[in-house]
């Protein structure tokens, strides 16, 4: 009886389990989202290689009512057939509950990884659903999904130079923790499909703008432009693609400008709530992007969660959001669309070339070509033209002929000889930034004028610049030589104790701290013509100039020390250009305290201290992009870790600069960004360390969590142990798949026999 009993039983339960079986739901892959901020519906996008990319899997869950839990999967990804590092990915955030009907509205409601392709137009992607087979399943066929052939293009690094402006007629500078890199290009970095973005301060310090920026916009953008055109480069740099000036505040009515469309430098305010996309903005006009109606389409996602910081934005953008381009937006009302996002991605200027620079721009000038600068205003409605006082420039890329300007440039020596001839469009920045801008309204009255001339043709001097309208010939504005040259009578400069000039004004510093040197200088013109100067640091006995100010209208400046490079010793030079238009005195002097005359005799005393002194030495920039503190991972999934590091001697900085650390693991890898999968579970401290060619280094630190999570199935014939029985059915499919493929990367091998003794039971 017994025996009939527990054979009836047996049965029962057979049956049972077949009804279960029977009446069990299915998973499946529905869908696997490619994101790098933006993907269209169809899945279609060209992605950028070496760009941090959010994989998203929708699970389908059919024959059932309701939503599945305890839901996971695993990712295999190859590039040209050879396995990615890393693979296979385990989820950032599963198991999950997937829903019936998921939505990619709803972080949780998608499986999502994070990889870093390479270049190829072969990557090929397999989830395997439920891969530890958790979940009682009516059909276990389908869940291996498979999306093969998937493009990751080329696109450059982008060298993007930033400027702190120190607005003395409100604010002062920004705070430096508002525009360093992570947070100023927070947005910026989220959606344009480029390669790694080296965006860093510029070799200069900050900016003196002593103007109302209402009133003194156009000039703002010249003075940006000079810094890309020739500043920057003549200082032995690379020559960024694009340069932004950041004001402290919201002292502008426009939020930002940019000086064309396409162009190659912009500013903005740093106000709180909208600071991040009027960045991402401006340089999207500098991208050649108007202003549009648009909304996503479609649902953004922001892979690096970058928004977290600091207004604590979601990482989803919802479709019915407004593009970046959209005027007058807050941060929380933008991300970006499909004709956004495919402009930059077509931009030349964004293209991978055979000798571009590890980090972005272009060399440094070689044929130092030296160039009038003239800058002002163009009024539109008038068809008029108000310029400042010319200055020259060396190590320039001259303003180049557009066929379809409507304003003419001729340079013309004494004799008349037209020595050089250029057009310029004037319209190409009409439409403000400001809220009003929607629909096209609210233009500008003026826009900016920047145009450089070369200075000499031929060894003819220009007797005269003329700017005329191209279809009257109408002159606009003159720029005439005068008959005298200005003079320099005096050079010298002096320490500052503290952070305050000769006058009582505060020092700018982006850095914010000393020591401090002031220059001052004296200079005539016997035709009585106003004056500007600029002063130039070289650090390397006058091979490359570092521009401390430019258009100085006063006869002092003062800088700190700790902003610009630091000089070889004894090479340290400080040279002093005066222009009055057309003609210019220069004096140059050792980069030292004390007073020197043009020719470097000392006056009023012997010099003090070269500025080449090692207490100057600066450590490089370096910041801590991704992980954001407090996140939290389970076990096993990729932990993206992002670093932007800058150097004033070294600039871009190599990946072996960088080096990070975990508080429980130790030393965890090397590289500007790196994937992360073999952290234990439990807290965490994250330690990007920076060094830079010299030794010096900077820490930067996050804290984050890891919960635990069981990755692997050891149990291969569901036995209840980790034993012989298991060995068996691994030796038995060795170098094949399937069973006994424990760590899910598609072969089985010495990496599942491993994991297999780690969990032996007997």
């Amino acid at each position: 009886m017994a025996n009939m009993m527990n054979t009836a039983l047996g049965l029962l339960a057979a049956v049972a389990s077949v009804g279960a079986t029977l009446h069990a739901g299915d998973l499946a892959v529905s869908s696997v989202e490619l994101q790098q901020g933006y993907q269209n519906s169809s899945g279609t996008t060209t992605l950028v290689a070496g760009r941090p990319t959010a994989v998203r899997v929708k699970i389908a869950v059919t024959g059932q009512t309701s939503a599945q839990v305890n839901v996971d999967a695993v990712l295999r990804v190859k590039a040209n057939g050879v396995p990615l590092t890393g693979s296979p990915f385990f989820s950032r955030n599963g198991p999950i509950t997937a829903p019936i009907s998921p939505n990619s509205a709803n972080v949780n409601d998608t499986l999502n990884f994070t990889i870093i392709a390479p270049v190829s137009t072969d990557v090929d992607f397999e989830v395997i659903v439920d891969p530890r087979n958790l979940v009682v399943e009516s059909n276990e066929s389908n869940n291996l999904f498979s999306l093969a052939n998937r493009t990751f293009a080329c696109r450059k690094t982008l060298d993007m130079a930033y400027v702190s402006v120190n607005y003395t007629p409100g604010g002062g500078q920004p705070a430096a923790t508002t525009i360093e890199p992570g947070i100023g290009d927070g947005f910026y970095r989220g959606i344009y499909p480029h390669g790694e973005l080296n965006y860093h301060r510029t070799p200069t310090g900050p900016l003196n703008w002593t103007q109302d920026i209402n009133a003194s916009n156009n000039a703002l953008l010249s003075a940006l432009q000079t810094l890309r055109l020739s500043t920057i480069p003549a200082a032995g740099y690379a020559r960024p693609e694009f340069v932004y000036g950041w004001l402290p505040g919201n002292p502008f009515s426009g939020n930002g400008q940019a000086i064309g469309v396409p162009g190659d430098a912009a500013f903005g305010n740093s106000e709180s709530s909208r600071f991040q996309r009027t960045f991402a903005h401006e340089i999207g006009h500098c991208w050649g992007l108007s202003h549009t109606s648009n909304t996503l389409g479609v649902v953004g996602f922001d892979v690096e969660h970058h928004l977290a910081t600091p207004l604590n934005l979601s990482q989803i953008h919802a479709s019915s959001q407004s593009d970046v381009m959209v005027a007058g937006l807050l941060t929380n009302q933008a991300w970006v669309n499909s004709s956004t996002y495919a402009d930059c991605l077509s931009d030349t200027r964004n293209a991978c070339g055979a000798f571009d620079a590890p980090g972005g721009g272009d060399a440094p000038s070689q044929d130092w070509t030296r160039a009038v600068h003239l800058t002002g205003s163009f009024a539109h409605a008038a068809h008029t033209i108000s310029l400042d006082v010319p200055s020259t420039l060396d190590a320039v890329m001259l303003t180049e002929d557009d066929p379809r300007g409507d304003v003419l440039i001729q340079s013309i020596a004494e004799d008349g000889t037209l020595l050089h001839s250029v057009r310029w469009r004037s319209s190409t920045t009409r439409e403000s930034c400001a809220s009003c801008a929607i629909g096209g309204g609210c233009p500008h009255a003026t826009s900016p004028v920047s145009l450089l001339v070369p200075a000499d043709r031929r060894g003819q001097l220009p007797a005269r610049i003329a700017v005329r309208d191209v279809r009257s010939g109408r002159m606009l504005a003159q720029v005439v030589r005068s008959a005298h040259a200005p003079e320099i009578v005096s050079l010298g400069s002096v320490p500052r104790a503290d952070a305050r000039d000769g006058s009582g004004s505060p020092v700018p510093s982006l850095c914010g701290h000393g020591p401090y040197a002031e220059v001052r200088w004296s200079a005539t013109d016997a035709d009585g013509d106003a004056l500007r100067a600029n002063i130039l640091y070289s650090r390397d006995g006058g091979a490359s100039w570092t521009p401390l100010a430019v258009h100085q209208t006063g006869e002092s400046f003062a800088v700190s020390l700790a902003d610009i490079p630091v000089a070889e010793p004894g090479l340290g030079l400080v040279h002093v250009r005066v222009s009055d238009g057309l003609n210019f005195a220069d004096a140059v002097m050792p980069a030292a305290f004390g007073f020197f005359d043009p020719f470097g005799s000392p006056q009023g005393g012997v010099a003090g201290a070269d500025w080449s002194g090692s207490w100057l030495v600066n450590p490089p920039d370096v910041h801590l992009l991704t992980p954001n503190s407090g996140n939290s991972f389970p076990q096993g999934a990729s932990i993206l870790l992002h670093a932007s590091g800058w150097d004033l001697e070294d600039q871009f900085l190599p990946d072996t600069a960088f080096t990070w650390r975990s508080s429980i693991a130790g030393p965890i890898g090397t590289g500007r960004q790196i994937l992360v999968s073999s952290l234990s579970p439990g807290a965490h401290t994250i330690t990007l360390k920076g060094t830079d060619a010299g030794g010096l280094f900077v820490e930067r630190a996050v804290n984050i969590t890891v919960t635990a999570r069981t990755l692997y199935a050891l149990d291969i014939d569901g036995s209840g142990s980790v034993d012989g029985s298991d060995l068996a059915v691994l030796l038995s499919n060795w170098a094949g798949s399937g069973a006994g493929d424990i760590d899910f990367d598609g072969l089985v091998g010495g990496s599942d026999l491993t994991l297999l003794l780690s969990g032996w039971s007997n």
